[in-house]
């Protein structure tokens, strides 16, 4: 929860700054000499942030021996080419143990992505369609009654994603995601094909905020 708080906190200040960088660029203009805007504005790229609802697919631990609960997502996307962007992109979710003989004596995970996503950007009149490829690394959390321990995992992912524009600076999205987690654990050999790797399919919605006055004149 203290997690999610902050993330939620990162999100609203950047998107109170660059607000606040554009009505500053505003006020400096004179205003007795009326100008008519013949620019569509400046895309330079949007915040999501919004519920993240996880789903293990497969023969894998995750789906054999856990529960998966919903956590948060948070993008951050800059476009740097016409409309091709990349940016940091963080998930977090919990999951409860719910075969031990499987995974062992312990009780719950929390899972931690940090990483980029790269892709296009195509918008038509409200609506902005979104293809992006994501990579980054993945930590469980595993807590256990007496020693706690975490494995590691290099997650790549495809992003697809759709918006819809409510006014200027808001609007609402919908991202499903396919994951694949890579894992770094030592197992013997029989049980690779189930904790060598995770595949999740995953879904995300919430508010997206726009950075930048590309919406303004629409």
């Amino acid at each position: 929860m203290f997690l999610n708080i902050k993330i939620l906190l990162v999100a609203l200040l950047i998107s109170s700054l660059a607000m606040a960088q554009e009505s500053g660029v505003h006020e400096n203009i004179d205003s007795s000499y009326p100008q008519e805007s013949t620019s569509q504005g400046k895309n330079i790229g949007n915040i999501t942030i919004g519920p993240y609802i996880p789903s293990a697919i497969g023969n894998n631990f995750v789906n054999d021996g856990m529960g998966t609960k919903i956590g948060v997502r948070l993008s951050v996307k800059f476009i740097v080419l016409k409309s091709f962007y990349i940016g940091p992109y963080f998930s977090t979710f919990k999951a409860d143990v719910t075969n031990r003989e499987l995974l062992g004596n312990y009780n719950r995970t929390t899972n931690f992505l940090a990483g980029a996503v790269v892709g296009y950007e195509k918008r038509i009149n409200d609506i902005t369609f979104n293809l992006g490829i994501g990579l980054g690394r993945a930590i469980y959390h595993n807590k256990a009654q007496k020693n706690n321990f975490k494995d590691t995992a290099i997650a790549l992912s495809l992003n697809p994603e759709v918006s819809y524009r409510i006014s200027t600076y808001i609007g609402l999205y919908l991202a499903p995601e396919f994951r694949h987690d890579f894992m770094n654990i030592d197992v013997p050999d029989e049980l690779n094909d189930t904790f060598n790797d995770v595949n999740y399919f995953t879904i995300s919605f919430g508010l997206r905020i726009n950075l930048g006055s590309a919406y303004k004149n629409l």
